[in-house]
């Protein structure tokens, strides 16, 4: 057994010790017929809704008059839609951790402008991670070979420490810019990496760098994006430096991974620990192993198109999910560079660690080297929050950017899901 290979068995078993069962359960089902497929989910789902009733206040509640010990999969649509707004006003309601266990913390992005943080079971975490695993397989990959990794960024130095040691153990380069030197130092570390992962526009512009100087990388294995919408033109300058397509895992910190792609193209819904439903073209959710904060029927706020084949050309016939939409990144132009939309995410989670304050916020730029943010904020402190902001973006953006912030009572939302960044440079459309 390889260094990296036994430091991160090691460290998946403290971690999370139901792990490595859910792996081998998804590796044994990969192949497995929609009828089973679909039998497995109803079991799972008459188990979850079993305990959501016993546990969770709020279910016990919605479920009062129904019997969930024979629920059938085919009356899920007869359950109420749990929305963004519903999930937040009534977490405390529907939250509970009943399993002499631990739970993971975790929270959203944020991609909306609003964060939430809520607890995870360790069959939610544990089944959620396994479909990554078993995506990671269809690719020859395992999780401790060489990876570059695009995400991540913070800038305080002590967390940077911790980070890089993290990033060392586990066979990995976190790189989260596009300047030369960083290419550079990037361009000997692909030469022996065997794949890529991280915000889809990020690969997609260092692609775009390399195509430029005409590098190619043929050790690489797979290029995966996640977070953002992976767009037809970021195919072929991913395809001309790595020799492989852009693929896509989608999923949420709230409702877990849903779908991983698989080498035909096709983004495979794992149906074994979720029941996927469209309705007038938006995804609703219900993770089966969601126990510490059950997500039924959740409108995750995407617009998504199920395919109608059952059967792809891989041989797999769980449900694919042909478009996601709602899950765009651009870069926020400074006068001199490009830096990647989810930088504004840091400048408001570093506020939020460093000095406990919590907003919502959105952001648009439609002058290079000029952004404008407004902040959801009716505290008493607007001019110290301000320099807060002011600071982060400094330290992120390095001068290159000038904010203009503005304090508003309410974000407004439009009818698709709402982005915490959009630009207009380029358009007729202003701020």
């Amino acid at each position: 057994m390889n260094f990296h290979k036994f430091i991160y068995t090691l460290g998946e078993k403290y971690r999370n010790p139901k792990m490595q069962k859910h792996i081998k359960a998804l590796m044994q089902s990969d192949f497995m017929k929609r009828e089973d497929l679909q039998k497995l989910q109803q079991k799972r789902l008459q188990t979850l809704l079993v305990h959501a009733k016993k546990y969770s206040p709020y279910y016990a509640k919605v479920l009062e008059d129904t019997e969930v010990e024979n629920f059938s999969l085919k009356d899920i649509t007869k359950l109420p839609i749990l929305d963004k707004q519903t999930l937040r006003s009534e977490l405390k309601e529907i939250e509970n951790n009943p399993f002499n266990e631990k739970a993971f913390a975790s929270s959203t992005s944020g991609s909306t402008g609003e964060s939430m943080k809520f607890i995870r079971n360790l069959d939610w975490d544990g089944a959620s991670r396994a479909v990554q695993i078993r995506g990671f397989s269809w690719y020859g990959i395992k999780p401790w070979m060489k990876n570059l990794y695009f995400w991540g960024f913070n800038a305080s130095w002590k967390k940077l420490i911790v980070i890089r040691l993290l990033d060392f153990l586990v066979n990995r380069k976190r790189i989260f810019s596009y300047d030369d030197e960083t290419m550079q130092k990037t361009e000997k570390f692909l030469h022996g990496a065997n794949y890529i992962e991280g915000y889809s526009s990020a690969i997609f512009t260092m692609a775009q760098y390399f195509s430029k100087q005409g590098k190619k990388f043929d050790n690489i294995k797979m290029v995966k994006g996640t977070s953002e919408k992976i767009y037809d033109a970021y195919q072929k300058p991913v395809n001309d430096v790595f020799g492989t397509r852009l693929i896509s895992e989608y999923g949420s910190a709230e409702a877990g991974i849903i779908a991983f792609e698989c080498p035909e193209g096709k983004m495979h819904i794992a149906m074994e620990n979720v029941i996927v439903e469209e309705l007038d073209n938006k995804i609703l959710v219900t993770n089966l192993f969601s126990f510490s904060l059950p997500i039924i029927r959740y409108d995750l706020g995407d617009y998504i198109e199920l395919a109608k084949e059952k059967v792809c050309s891989c041989g797999r016939e769980h449900q694919v999910i042909n478009e996601v939409t709602g899950r765009v990144g651009t870069n926020i132009e400074g006068y001199k560079s490009s830096y990647p939309a989810l930088y504004l995410y840091y400048v408001f989670k570093n506020i939020s660690l460093g000095y406990g304050i919590n907003v919502g916020y959105n952001s648009c730029q439609d002058k290079e080297g000029k952004l404008n943010i407004n902040v959801v904020y009716e505290g008493d402190e607007e001019e110290q929050l301000r320099k807060y902001i002011n600071e982060e973006v400094e330290k992120l953006f390095k001068q290159d950017v000038e904010c203009h912030i503005e304090f508003i009572s309410k974000i407004k939302h439009a009818n698709k899901k709402t982005q915490a960044f959009v630009s207009y440079i380029g358009k007729e459309e202003q701020c």
